[in-house]
Formats: structure tokens, sequence, C-alpha cells
């Protein structure tokens, strides 16, 4: 545990001020929607994120410290970053298709996509990703070749937790993102990050910064990641963090519990009453509706709200370790995370917020290039997208090749994850990146 710049009953406590500055559209979110929310920082006692062993073994190591004194970062503005991570591992070759290659036909094919849309007669996007290509068409996605980290581990904590905290070479008892709000707000503002979600994310994890989560209260809290192979993996995930306390002298935490407790009486008197819970759009849910939708209309609401989150993290979706049936399976992904961005751009577009709202893909690993006869193993390098207004569409980075490939049979990588972050970070949220990632690292020139 690192040595906080902030005594212990600060890092704690979150004060009535800053709290109900940005609580009103949480709030309103959270009720409208049957969501429960909730804030964390973090556990003084925990170790932070740990990397649990790989395939073979499980092994647990001391989290290494990167420790930012609040308030060194200015202010990045109104800007919004939504990151929507695809845990389990997207199929980076089937989502970004290499059709140009015959070499791609050959190591996938009866999964090779025979009619992928064409981007520029080398690579196309997923048949599914129809809003994504309209988009590329008129210079708003970026799409990163390649991206991956040295020495990859290919089982899926250890490769999330090493997404989560920026440090390829092991983990931090912090996230990037985290240390990137503890550098900017620290402890002013618990509503700077928001995870939306199966509770709190690592990456979100400060050493002094809170995040506050928003989950769906239809189901059990926090619901466990589709990826999740153990019980380390659980453990791991959420060990690091603390609920928040709140000011002893204000209603605030009644406040909090009311929410929640009126979420989780909705649920029950519908289930009561055999009706099903009725989302914003009408539709009922958990019908006709995947949960990446579902996320995305809280994070539109609070991306249009008056007090927008510097930070939105969207995670727990999905299902993306597709060793079998991936035909049908990540087709059906690809179509909610195409729909998912068009309902996102039309309600930001409508509130005239479109300029300062930045969307960004992450998952821990790509898939083998190799059919397995029903899907793809575990894999290395992929390809991901930055969209928005801001962004200098086109192609970055350098596509792996599908000749050489390592021992395992995968894919080596041509941009570190680092770099995407290390692009962001300096460029759209305006931070030093070697100051948050502990080591310069390329910047891909992904804005306008």
């Amino acid at each position: 545990m690192s040595d906080s710049p902030y005594p212990l009953s600060k890092c704690t406590s979150v004060t009535r001020r800053r709290f109900l500055a940005g609580l009103g559209a949480t709030v309103a979110v959270a009720s409208a929607g049957a969501y429960g929310i909730s804030v964390w920082g973090r556990n003084p006692a925990g170790n932070g994120i740990p990397p649990v062993g790989s395939n073979a073994t499980t092994t647990t190591t001391s989290a290494t410290t990167t420790t930012i004194p609040g308030g060194t970062i200015p202010s990045s503005g109104n800007r919004t970053l939504v990151v929507i991570e695809m845990g389990g591992g997207n199929d980076g070759l089937n989502t970004v298709v290499p059709h140009g290659s015959a070499r791609y036909f050959d190591l996938r094919g009866d999964l090779a996509l025979q009619d992928p849309i064409d981007l520029d007669g080398e690579v196309g996007l997923h048949p599914a990703l129809g809003f994504l290509a309209e988009r590329y068409a008129t210079g708003d996605v970026a799409i990163v070749d390649g991206i991956g980290y040295p020495d990859p581990d290919l089982s899926h904590f250890a490769s999330m937790a090493t997404w989560w905290s920026g440090h390829a070479a092991g983990s931090t008892a912090t996230g990037w993102l985290g240390r990137y709000l503890d550098a900017t707000v620290g402890t002013e503002d618990p509503l700077a990050g928001v995870a939306i979600g199966p509770g709190p994310t690592p990456a979100l994890l400060g050493d002094t910064a809170f995040q506050t989560s928003v989950q769906d209260m239809t189901g059990l809290s926090p619901r466990i990641p589709a990826w999740v192979d153990s019980r380390d993996e659980l453990v791991g995930m959420w060990q690091g963090f603390a609920p928040a306390q709140f000011d002893s002298d204000t209603t605030l935490d009644l406040v909090r519990r009311a929410i929640s407790a009126t979420a989780r009486a909705q649920t029950t008197m519908n289930d009561l009453l055999g009706a099903p819970s009725v989302s914003s759009t009408g539709a009922p849910r958990g019908q006709q509706r995947g949960n990446l939708e579902q996320s995305i209309e809280v994070a539109a609401a609070l991306v249009t709200s008056p007090a927008a989150p510097r930070v939105i993290y969207i995670h727990g979706w999905g299902d993306f370790d597709t060793h079998e049936g991936q035909q049908n399976r990540h087709g059906d992904m690809m179509e909610q995370l195409d729909t998912a961005l068009r309902t996102l751009f039309a309600a930001i577009e409508s509130a005239g917020v479109a300029d300062r709202t930045l969307v960004v893909t992450t998952s821990e690993f790509g898939r083998r290039p190799a059919f397995n006869g029903s899907g793809t193993d575990h894999g290395t390098a992929a390809s991901h997208f930055v969209v928005g207004t801001p962004v200098a569409g086109g192609r970055y980075g350098e596509s792996p090749s599908l000749s050489s490939l390592d021992r395992r049979g995968n894919l080596s990588h041509t941009v570190d994850y680092r770099s995407l972050y290390a692009s962001i970070l300096a460029d759209w949220l305006g931070a030093p990146a070697d100051l948050v990632l502990g080591e310069e690292f390329e910047i891909l020139p992904l804005f306008a």
C-alpha cells in the first residue's frame, strides 16, 4: 500500500458540497431506470489489483505503486471519455477484417467473414458494424491496429489487470484512470469517474479519488462478469475497494440508501405481480436489448447532463471469450456495440455535446488467428476503435503479420496498448501521460 498524500480521514469521506454538486443527474438516472448507485474508494487494507496467474497456475504477487499527488494535472475542461470494455478477449480479426489477405481465409476457414464492409481494399468491418462504417467514412473513427503488450499472459485476469493498471510488467495498486483522477480531482469530486456495470472497475481505482458505480438492480449485485473463471479472479477484481464513507452530519447516506431501496422495491413488486421491469425506451428490461444498450442509455444521460463526468467506464457486458459458437455469438455482440454507439451519438449530437465526447474500446487480448473448429482461443494483438467528432479518422499503427506468428500461433503486437492510453491522456484529457503511466510512450496523432 502506498503512502497517501492525504490523511485517511480525508480520503474516505465524501464532502457534502462536492457530492451534491453532481448528484442530480446520477440520482435521476438511477431512480428512473431501476439502477442502484454506490460510491467507492480505495481499501486502505488492500493491495489494489494483484496479477492472478497464468492458465497453468494461480499465483498472487504484491502490487507496485504509482502515487500522484492530487491536483498536479490541470482540468481538461468539460470533456468526457467513455470507455467500452469488451471482457473476455474480443476477436480483432473478425472485427477489423483483413479481407485483402489470402492468409486470413486460410487461417480462419469457415469462420472467415466473406462479406465485411470494405474500408480501403485491405480491411473491412464486421457486417454488423454499419454505424461505425458510416462514421469511419465521415472521418470520425480511428482504428488502431495491432494493439497488445510485451510478454503477453493469456489468462483473463492477469491480462485484464495489465490493461486496468497501465503497467505491462505487472500490476499497480491503482488503475490508469484512477491515477488520472487522483491528479486532477483527488478527493474533491466522487462523480468525476463513473463505472457502469457490475460494481466498480479497477481501471478507475485511485489512491485518493472516488468512483461512483451505477448498476442494474434487476439482477445480482454485483453481477459476476462472464469472463471470470475462478474465485481468485473474483476476489482479485474487487479486493482493492471499500465503500466511501459519507459525512455523518448530512443526510447523503440516507439519500443513497433510499435510491437503492426504491430500485429494489420496484423490481420486487414487478416480480410479484408478474410484470416485467420497463426501461426508459419502453422495452421490457432484459428482453430485445443487450446489457450494453442499457448501459449506454445511462452513459448518454450522464454525458448530456449539466455535470458530465470526466470518465465513464462501461464494463461487464457480453462474453467475448468465444472458444465455442463464435459465428453467432460474436456477430450478436458486434450488433450490440454498433447499436449502442448509434444510440449514444444520437443523444450527444441532439444535446450539442458531441465535440466534448470521446469513445474508446478496450479488451484484454485478441483471439488466435487459427480457427479451432468452433471458435477461436486466447490470442494477443487486436484492433481498437477511437470514436468521436474530435477524432482524425483513419488507420493507425501497423497490422500484425499473419504469416509470422509467435511460438503459440499468435500475432505479434505492433503498438503498445499504453500508446493508446498516452495518446488519449495527452491529446484528449490534457494530462502528462508519462506522469500517469510512469514512463513515456509513443503519442499517436488520433485527434484533428
